[in-house]
């Protein structure tokens, strides 16, 4: 009697603790549909900054470039503040968000990998 009890315990544990964890690790990692949370947002927003700044810096981007970007920074920076104007940020703002960074981010990238340098 206790070989067929310890023998179905094995079977369940052996059974039940690999769907376990699946089920952990699935939940536990960002879908990559899914939105950013506030902590994310800012560093993506704080590494923009960095990029334009650096850009200025190393000459790649022109006056005109930098203070267009800096320009659609203040931007992003502003509707994120007029959208927490409540307490929170939707699902949907903060998919606007998400889209307007990676505008941003792409902005950059093109004005910084274009032929106008600063002399």
């Amino acid at each position: 009697m206790k070989i067929k009890n310890s023998i179905i315990l094995l079977a369940v544990l052996a059974l039940g603790v690999p769907t376990f964890s699946f089920a952990q690790d699935h939940r536990g990692g960002r879908r990559e549909n899914e939105s950013q949370g506030p902590r994310e947002l800012h560093e993506r927003l704080r590494k923009c900054h960095e990029r334009i700044e650096r850009g200025v810096r190393n000459g790649d981007l022109t006056r005109r470039e930098f203070d267009r970007l800096v320009r659609e920074l203040h931007k992003v920076r502003n509707d994120e503040a007029r959208m927490r104007a409540d307490g929170r940020l939707s699902h949907r703002e903060t998919e606007r968000l998400e889209r307007e960074l990676s505008r941003l981010e792409r902005h950059i990238s093109q004005l910084k990998n274009n032929e106008n340098k600063r002399r």
